[in-house]
This record gives C-alpha cells, sequence and structure tokens, in this order.
C-alpha cells in the first residue's frame, strides 16, 4: 500500500477545503492553427513574459532587503476558488495562484504553500490539466518542503507543464490568460510592497515590466479578439502600456540572461526607474485590474 507523508494528508484535507469540483459554464473559443511560424511566435513570447517576471527567488531577496515580511493579505483568498465558475475566470486565477503560490513559497509559509497549491490544483482540473499537479507533483513538493530554491523549481516546472499541456491540446488561448493573471499579480504584489517597503532596486524591476509588458500584448493580440475575456484583458493591458508609456528602461536591445540561476531581462544601456507618480498610477491601475479578475 502507498504511503503519504503528513504533507500530503494536509493537501488532501486542503483540496476539500478549497470546494468542491465545479466545472466551467463556459467555454473559451479555441482557436487551432496549423501556422507554425505563429505557434513558434508564441512560445518564444510565452517565455519572454515568464523570464521577464521578477523570479521569486529575485523577488525575496529584494523584498528582504528592503525589509519586507511577508503580508498574506495582498494575496488572492483561497476561500474564493469556487467562484471562478467560467473557464476563462478560472485561467486567470491559476495565474493568480500560481503567483501567490511561488510569494508564500519563498518566505517559507508552509501551511499557506499547501492552500496555494490545494487551489492552483483545483482550477488545472477543473480546466482539464489533471496531470499538472497529480500525487507525483505533490510527492515531490513534499520532498522539497525545506528547500526553497528546490520547491521554486518544481513549481515553476509544473506551470510550465501546464502552459505546455493547453497548447499541445489546441488551447493556447486559455494558456494566454492563465499567463495574464500570473503577471497581473505578480505586478500587483511589487506595487504594493513598494508602498511599505521602497526600493530602488524593486522600482526597476517594476519599470522593467514595461518589456514584458510589450510580449504579454502582442501574445494575446495573436489570438482571435472576438472572445469577451481575451478582449477585456487586451483592453486593461492596454490601459497599464499608456501608464508605462514615459517609463524608461533601458536602451538598446532587450536581452533574456541567466546568472546566478535568476533570469533576467533589460536592454544593454541605463537602467530601467520610474518616478513615484508614474509608479502611482501604475500601482492603481494594476490593483483595480486584478481585483476584477478575483472578484
Amino acid at each position: 500500500m502507498r504511503t503519504f507523508s503528513w504533507h500530503l494528508l494536509i493537501a488532501v484535507a486542503l483540496l476539500s477545503a478549497c470546494g468542491s469540483g465545479t466545472q466551467p459554464t463556459d467555454e473559451l473559443n479555441v482557436v487551432n492553427t496549423e501556422d507554425s511560424v505563429l505557434q513558434a511566435d508564441r512560445l518564444k513570447r510565452t517565455r519572454n513574459i515568464f523570464y521577464s517576471i521578477p523570479s521569486p527567488m529575485e523577488t525575496a531577496a529584494l523584498l528582504q532587503k528592503a525589509g519586507a515580511t511577508y503580508n498574506s493579505k495582498i494575496l488572492n483568498d483561497v476561500k474564493k476558488v469556487d467562484t471562478y465558475t467560467t473557464a476563462s475566470e478560472q485561467a486567470l486565477n491559476l495565474g493568480v495562484y500560481g503567483a501567490d503560490l511561488s510569494y508564500a513559497s519563498v518566505f517559507n509559509h508552509t501551511q499557506e504553500s499547501m492552500f496555494y497549491t490545494s487551489c492552483s490544483k483545483k482550477l488545472a482540473d477543473r480546466l482539464g490539466v489533471i496531470s499538472a499537479f497529480n500525487d507525483s507533483t505533490l510527492e515531490l513538493m513534499e520532498k522539497n518542503m525545506g528547500d526553497r530554491d528546490a520547491l521554486l523549481d518544481v513549481i515553476s516546472e509544473t506551470y510550465w507543464n501546464v502552459d505546455a499541456y493547453l497548447k499541445e491540446n489546441g488551447r493556447d488561448n486559455i494558456s494566454a490568460l492563465m499567463i495574464a493573471g500570473g503577471w497581473m499579480e505578480g505586478l500587483y504584489i511589487a506595487t504594493q510592497v513598494s508602498l511599505t517597503n521602497d526600493s530602488p532596486e524593486l522600482r526597476q524591476r517594476i519599470a522593467e515590466q514595461k518589456l514584458s509588458l510589450v510580449d504579454l500584448i502582442a501574445l494575446i493580440s495573436s489570438y482571435e479578439l472576438d472572445d469577451p475575456a481575451l478582449s477585456t484583458v487586451m483592453a486593461d493591458l492596454k490601459a497599464l502600456e499608456t501608464l508605462f508609456a514615459d517609463v524608461p528602461v533601458g536602451g538598446g536591445s532587450t536581452t533574456v540572461t541567466q546568472e546566478n540561476g535568476v533570469a533576467l531581462i533589460g536592454g544593454d544601456s541605463k537602467p530601467s526607474s520610474i518616478n513615484d507618480e508614474q509608479l502611482a498610477a501604475i500601482r492603481e491601475k494594476a490593483a483595480a485590474v486584478r481585483n476584477s479578475y478575483i472578484n
């Protein structure tokens, strides 16, 4: 008989705590394409967005350097998971909960991490991605619970598996919504933290999201926007693009590099920067958009 650790037993209990298995009440319009060039472009932009979002390890280092402490109040409530009944809501909030899961994990809040793992699993299951958060994944997370960096690697790999599964099954647009939700939550958390623990490094990472926003807009626009969910997200991103317009970002070519296991994106000249007025406007808009996704 298979033996499960107490962490996995907690996970099973949390799955029940996160609600019942309600199925989506809508289906997003799926756009199938045989255009390999378009698919390759989407993959490239997805990777750029993924790597341009401050990695959990990098964000944790910046927050700790700024003297920040864990604040669960800025994260999405796990009790809301059953209110997401449409496929678009579930996709967006799978991204949101994924970002929250990373945030809780880097601060070693095991109980909260398990809650967010459970809710992520529930939404993935409802979207038909049942292989992403299976028993093996939970066991691997439990095994690495004492190793923060290894745990974060498991989380990242799990979300890449979700992305790959959706693409392989012609559901790229659902994947795009998940990515958008995760990016928005990451921007929201960073800008909220800047209210109490501001730092030049954190401001620079927020400013550099101007670069990933370009890729995210291009990714969303590669789909037919007759779907209300996609068109709404596009409008939200365009509004943020306007606010980022005057934010200076390092000039020259845009690059994605790895440094000590941390992904960095930026230009090849002066550092990115953002002033108080710009930061306040972006913070306000990010909060409004993010709250519209979770409520």
